[in-house]
């Protein structure tokens, strides 16, 4: 069997309260699809090697962190992975969840993963998107993300740095999923948007 140079991949986008990361939790059950989110893997850097140190050089400040080590870390993680037997290139397809972000990213990305899908979870309804997010931050006793001021400015956020991602993509590749929906009619349409684009779990 030939190895893929490239992970096959589904990128999963959606502003905050959208619903990308339960999509990609439950996707990632399927035994064929990883689910890969970006947080995750930061959160589960070995903070005493050489990587987790650049990285913490970064968020213990506050800072962004650049693209480039952002690609980096990412690598490190899924080609641990294939070394561990987690990930087999030729069978698995990533479920990408907050990667990539930005324009820079998308360029960066272009020789380690091969794009099959993008998955756009769109909420239409801006008041019910607002009141999940409120209720969210409430149960995470996080009252400062319960503020709308600061979800209004968090999602204008999302939508311009995310416009300019999402065109870098052949509009083909790009199915919108209607996320005003129960999690369970949005998990149908996105699995709907993937039948025939992934090869299927043996």
């Amino acid at each position: 069997m030939t190895t893929n140079k490239h992970f096959q991949s589904v990128l999963i986008f959606g502003c905050p309260g959208s619903g990308k990361g339960t999509q990609g939790v439950v996707l990632g059950q399927m035994s064929n699809l990883v689910h890969s989110a970006m947080g995750d893997i930061f959160r589960a850097l070995d903070k005493k090697s050489e990587i987790g140190k650049e990285f913490l050089s970064y968020s213990t400040e506050g800072k962004l962190v650049p693209d480039e080590l952002t690609i980096r870390v990412f690598r490190h993680h899924v080609d641990s992975c294939v070394e561990t037997g987690e990930i087999d290139r030729d069978y698995h397809t990533l479920i990408l969840d907050g990667i990539p972000r930005t324009v820079a990213q998308v360029g960066l990305l272009q020789d380690v993963v091969e794009v099959k899908r993008i998955i756009h979870l769109v909420m239409e309804d801006k008041d019910a998107l607002i009141a999940r997010l409120s209720a969210r931050a409430a149960k995470s006793n996080r009252p400062d993300d319960a503020d709308r001021a600061v979800i209004e400015n968090r999602l204008e956020v999302y939508e311009r740095e995310t416009s300019p991602v999402l065109d870098s993509y052949n509009k083909k590749l790009i199915a919108r999923v209607n996320a005003d929906q129960p999690p369970l009619a949005v998990l149908r349409d996105v699995a709907n948007t993937l039948v025939g684009v992934i090869s299927p779990a043996i």
